[in-house]
């Protein structure tokens, strides 16, 4: 039972910090490029490089691990992502219907990713 608390406790945080750094990284992507093209690539490093730092200061702040079994560790690196990506794709279509959310599905799926990533590696067993 516990376990259960402490995959929804990882998710939820994880989730809070998709959404607060996904608008700011956004939005700094869009300020910066001049393209289309350049404004996709920009936002997703943004995303890659944003969230492997948010993960390792995570580890800094909360450095034990909230997954006490490497097989859960792993399916959250499995899952975590492919949920922040769906999340982040249902926002998007839900806040702006007749665009392209593809693209946000990435940069949540690629977040989240480097978010367990960096967690996985630094943490504290």
């Amino acid at each position: 039972m516990e376990e259960f608390l402490v995959i929804a406790i990882q998710l939820f945080f994880e989730f809070f910090v998709q959404i607060i750094g996904g608008g700011l990284l956004d939005g700094l992507g869009r300020a910066t490029s001049n393209t289309k093209t350049e404004d996709g690539c920009v936002v997703i490093g943004l995303h890659v490089v944003f969230g492997g730092g948010m993960g390792w200061l995570s580890t800094l702040i909360a450095p034990k691990l909230f997954l006490p079994l490497l097989g859960l560790r792993i399916a959250n690196l499995i899952v975590a992502p492919w949920i922040a990506g769906a999340i982040s794709y249902a926002i998007a279509n839900w806040a702006r219907p007749t665009g392209n959310a593809t693209g946000h599905f990435w940069h949540g799926f690629l977040f989240a990713l480097m978010f367990g990533l960096a967690r996985f590696a630094f943490a504290v067993r």
